[in-house]
């Protein structure tokens, strides 16, 4: 059974297996018998010509040597071997049949250097997170150190721990000296100390929670010691952070995560490394504790600076700039070394296991032999001195960090230079760690010299780090955080001479910038937020231009409403004589339903003609053109009456009913009652005229429009209506030439007001014109904002322009005419009453009005009470046809009742004509009937007097 060799390897363990796997398959195939035939064939020759020229017989001794050593030893044994991955110790890599010259030669270097590291791990006695063969390089160090930046895991917590800092420790200390400054900074339980201070905290300054919610100090403090996020419940966050913070290489010692035994492994390793370093015996919630409040309480404290004079100002200036650059290189330094030299260890060990093939095709020729072997066997010891290298680099770090610390407790006071001396020593480990390769070969082939250049190496870097800080503290020029990227000048060629001093420029998000002087000024400059376009839209300008347009535009409008005004009028006169003429001429009959209305139409319109008239006969005018001015002057009364007056409220109604019946009885009811109130002054003839023209003209004018239950069996209605409707139209027609003129000079005195006033309203809305542009054409908006030269885009543009007037500048305008005019002369003193002054004086004349009224018996309940009236005499007219319906029936029964009564009479007197006649033939001149009847009347008397 073969012997089986272990190689280790610090990470890749996978790689070297497949690498192992190669050079066995190589050399236990056709290939590697191909490849030493020919390596023999070649090593033959030159032993043989090594032999004519030399003439020595111990150059053929050294070639049938080193040919067996290489063929029969190196090649010849085979072993199986195992290959240890260092950060997956539980993985097995085996590999089978691997010659002996790669297998013996890694596997006994290997077991060498880990070995030796294993034994100063061993030997130096350290916990497992600062054993380098376990976690690598100065782990517990970077756990420790990364521990320093924990803050509270829940957001809101963070910010109200702040503001409890600001507002409740702040006054604790310097308000209520409950505690000093030297004590909390002192504390080795600040979290205690500043949530349960002496004598409690303060019941009346306090805070704004997260819901904006005011509470006490005394009540925040009660929820941030509920609230507590710091505790081992939250331990997996901290542990993520750890992972980022050391770029993921936890996992290799963690293990994947989940579970929770990465979390407890963790814990576990933090307070070891905390413990170590700091002498201390807390456990991990407490440190994760402490340091999350002392963040915080950092983040709430106000910094304090100590006065000192202007040199030892420009040493601490050069001492933490040289520091600061420093510690900048050794951390990129470590950053780079920490990222590449495990995976070069493992490339370049992998590189030399691969290679072996070739080497040993070099070595058959005995006169590279031993140059060759000597080479490789150096090779591997170098790379095997790495790990050893580094274990010493691990061991001398932590425990130079231990002393450094000196096992003091971490405090607030503390806090940044324990911070300090964490990052210092990782940058330091870190940047001594790129040397280990170099010094590893000084090793190998010579200690001094390397360890020499590695000292020349640390010197020049501090010293030139140094030396640059200083000059610069000396010269006065300092430059922070002055960035430049991509500044390229040239050919600039400027000997003025400038001056700027105590000004603050920002640029805004519009690209303005806003200027605060040195006398506390604000500038602004809009240049750098505003296009420059083809085009320029000026308030002012476009203001007028537009307003002056639409006063054209409604000056048309006015001239074209005139011109059909004109047109109702001629026409209307001729409708009015048509319908003259065949009225007199025309016999009209109408269904017992009418009202009157068509009468009363007839009427009107004939009053109109007789108007008309009189007056051309007064006026000595044509009829025609008296109906043109009558029309003329009643419209222009209207519209000054509507303007000035108001619309004039009237009021009348009648009702009238009727019911007659015809026979013994009969019955009528009626009830009329009627209202009216005219008030008018009556000038001259003409005016009278005017007003019974109006009047019929506005009859004739309702009768288009009014409900008639009349029906005229001629053409005189189909001439009302129209007539009626050329009234109508002739009215719009003139109301709307009043409005188009209105309009008009409202806008010349906008357009005049505006030119007047152009300094106050005078604005640039070219970046404003330029948003419009690309909103309403997005595609054709860079050629219509920049094209300068086609007429076609001039002219679009110009479009585009009036469109943005009209829609944005006008209606601005407008509204501050509408306000200006509204408030114009509200300063000027006049005699005319003021507003509240009239008000009272009309309240008194209408209360005056009012008691004349009521003194003379006038009624105002005028509407109403007719209302009543309709409808009692709606009711009375229902109830007389009920009566007449009545009596019809009782006339009816009465003739029946006269006709049997009559019937009855004759039968009688048929009957008494007898009994007369008969009477009179009997004795006495008595009846038969009624002597039968005294006949009867003496029997019963007879017989009353029996019994």
């Amino acid at each position: 059974m073969a012997t089986v060799d272990a190689i280790y390897t610090v990470a890749g363990g996978a790689w070297f297996k497949d690498s192992l796997n190669a050079v066995a398959a190589f050399f236990n195939g056709k290939a590697g018998d191909n490849l030493l035939a020919m390596s023999t064939s070649v090593s033959v020759c030159v032993g043989a010509v090594n032999y004519i020229s030399s003439r020595n017989p111990l150059d053929l001794v050294k070639w049938c040597g080193f040919y067996v050593l290489i063929i029969a030893v190196l090649l010849g044994v085979k072993r199986d071997v195992q290959v240890i991955d260092l950060s997956a110790p539980s993985a097995i890599y085996q590999v089978d049949n691997v010659p002996a010259g790669v297998a013996v030669p890694a596997s006994l270097i290997s077991r060498v250097g880990v070995g030796l590291a294993q034994t100063y791990d061993t030997l130096f006695s350290m916990p497992d997170a600062l054993t380098y063969t376990k976690t690598g390089m100065l782990f517990g160090a970077a756990l420790a150190g990364r521990s320093t930046d924990f803050t509270f895991t829940s957001a809101a917590e963070q910010r109200m721990f702040s503001d409890y800092v600001h507002n409740c420790v702040i006054g604790d200390i310097m308000l209520n000296h409950k505690y000093s400054m030297a004590e909390l900074m002192e504390s080795a339980d600040p979290w205690q100390l500043v949530l349960n201070p002496p004598r409690g905290a303060s019941p009346l300054r306090g805070l704004f929670n997260q819901n904006r919610e005011f509470m006490t100090c005394e009540e925040a403090s009660k929820q941030l010691q509920q609230d507590d996020s710091v505790s081992s419940n939250d331990v997996d966050k901290y542990y993520a952070r750890i992972t980022r913070s050391l770029h993921g290489f936890t996992t290799q010692i963690f293990g994947t995560p989940g579970g929770g035994h990465n979390e407890a492994l963790f814990m576990e390793m933090l307070g070891d490394s905390y413990n170590y370093f700091h002498n201390t015996s807390m456990s991990s919630t407490d440190i994760i504790r402490r340091n999350t409040v002392l963040n915080g309480l950092r983040q709430g404290l106000t910094s304090f600076t100590s006065n000192s004079g202007d040199t030892a100002g420009m040493l601490s200036i050069a001492t933490e700039t040289s520091m600061a650059k420093m510690r900048m290189s050794q951390s990129t330094s470590a950053a780079i070394g920490t990222q590449t030299l495990p995976i070069l260890h493992t490339v370049l060990f992998g590189m030399v296991i691969a290679l072996f093939p070739v080497l040993i095709v070099l070595a058959v020729t005995h006169t590279l032999s031993w140059g060759i072997l000597k080479g490789y066997i150096y090779t591997i010891a170098y790379l095997q001195a790495w790990p050893v290298l580094y274990s010493i680099l691990n061991h001398a770090m932590n425990f130079y960090l231990k002393g450094k610390l000196g096992g003091e407790a971490l405090t607030l006071s503390n806090f940044d230079q324990m911070q300090n001396t964490y990052s210092d020593i990782g940058t330091t480990a870190g940047w001594m760690s790129l040397s280990i390769p170099f010094i590893a070969w000084g090793m190998v082939f010579g200690l001094g010299k390397v360890v020499s250049q590695a000292g020349s190496t640390l010197g020049h870097t501090l010293q030139g780090a140094a030396t640059q800080s200083s000059a610069q503290a000396v010269d006065g020029t300092y430059a922070f955080n002055n960035m430049q990227t991509d500044n390229v000048q040239g050919n600039k060629w400027d000997t003025n001479y400038g001056h700027r001093d105590g000004q603050i420029t920002t640029q805004n998000a519009s690209g303005a910038s806003t200027t605060l002087t040195g006398s506390g000024q604000r500038v602004v400059d809009t240049g750098g937020a505003m296009s420059r376009l083809a085009v320029h839209v000026g308030s002012a300008d476009s203001t007028i231009a537009g307003l002056q347009q639409q006063a054209r535009v409604s000056e048309q409008q006015s001239i074209q409403s005139q011109q059909g005004y004109e047109k109702s009028k001629a026409s209307g006169w001729q409708q009015l004589e048509q319908f003259n003429n065949q009225f007199g001429n025309s016999a009209t009959a109408m269904s017992s339903s009418d009202r009157g209305q068509s009468s009363s139409v007839t009427q009107a319109m004939s009053q109109m003609m007789s108007v008309v008239d009189t007056y051309a006969k007064v006026n000595h005018i044509s009829r025609e053109q008296a109906y043109k001015e009558l029309t003329d002057k009643s419209r222009q009364a209207s519209v000054s009456a509507s303007a000035t007056a108001g619309t004039p409220k009237w009021l009348g109604s009648s009702v009238s009913g009727s019911a007659e019946a015809r026979g013994t009885s009969s019955s009528q009811h009626g009830t009329t009652e009627g209202n009216s109130q005219q008030n008018g002054s009556r000038h001259d003839q003409n005016a009278q005229l005017v007003n019974d023209f109006r009047k019929s003209r506005d009859t004739v004018a309702r009768a288009d429009t009014k409900t008639s239950g009349s029906q005229i069996d001629n053409n005189a209605a189909q001439r009302v209506s129209q007539f009626a409707a050329t009234l109508n139209t002739g009215q719009r027609e003139f109301e709307q030439s009043v409005a188009s003129q209105s309009r008009s000079h409202e806008f010349s005195k906008m357009a005049s007001w505006a030119e007047d006033h152009r300094a106050q309203i005078d604005q640039n809305y070219d970046q404003q014109f330029a948003d419009y542009v690309a909103k309403h054409a997005p595609g054709e908006a860079d050629a219509l904002l920049t094209d300068t030269a086609s007429p076609e885009v001039a002219a679009r543009r110009e479009q585009l322009a009036q469109g943005f007037v009209q829609e944005r500048v006008i209606p601005q305008l407008e509204a501050t005419w509408q306000q200006n005019r509204d408030s114009l002369g509200g300063n000027i003193p006049s005699s005319v009453p003021s507003h509240p002054s009239v008000e009272g004086s009309f309240a008194g004349n209408t209360a005056i009005i009012d008691g004349q009224e009521q003194q003379a018996g006038i009624k105002r309940d005028v509407r109403d009470r007719a209302q009543t009236h309709f409808d009692e005499a709606s009711k009375e007219v229902a109830g007389a046809g009920s009566e007449i319906n009545h009596a019809r029936v009782k006339i009816e029964h009465t003739r029946d009742s006269l006709k049997n009564n009559h019937e009855k009479n004759k039968a009688e007197q048929e009957h008494g004509m007898k009994n007369e006649a008969a009477r009179q033939q009997s004795l006495g001149g008595t009846s038969e009937d009624e002597m039968t009847d005294k006949a009867r009347e003496a029997q019963k008397r007879g017989a009353r007097e029996y019994e």
